[in-house]
């Protein structure tokens, strides 16, 4: 019998709302969503969500479905998935990345 470790993929996403939230506000939603994502980082507008290789697809649909944190509307956008958090950091949560997207300067 053998036993299998998990591969773990690292979900990078954006939160956009009318302010910034709390670490554990994030994580109370996405416990509501499913207790199997975990959030590993999160910075008020960007964050890491870990979940398995086989359960990437639905925790990237219910990551896009959440519609509310700490009770106020909030949108969720997905930006990328990686296998190692210092990858998902560098290419899709860092300024520099941003800039080279053109997201730095976002409409108001």
């Amino acid at each position: 019998m053998s036993t299998h470790r998990p591969r773990y993929r690292y979900v990078a996403f954006r939160l956009g709302g009318a302010r910034p939230f709390q670490r554990e506000e994030v994580a109370a939603a996405l416990r509501a969503l499913s207790p199997r994502l975990w959030l590993v980082q999160f910075n008020g507008g960007s964050g890491l969500v870990r979940t398995t290789n086989l359960e990437k697809d639905a925790a990237i649909r219910a990551l896009n479905g959440l519609d509310r944190v700490a009770g106020e509307r909030v949108q969720v956008t997905t930006v990328g998935t990686s296998g190692t958090i210092r990858a998902a950091t560098r290419n899709y949560l860092t300024s520099k990345d941003r800039a080279r997207r053109g997201l730095a300067k976002e409409p108001l």
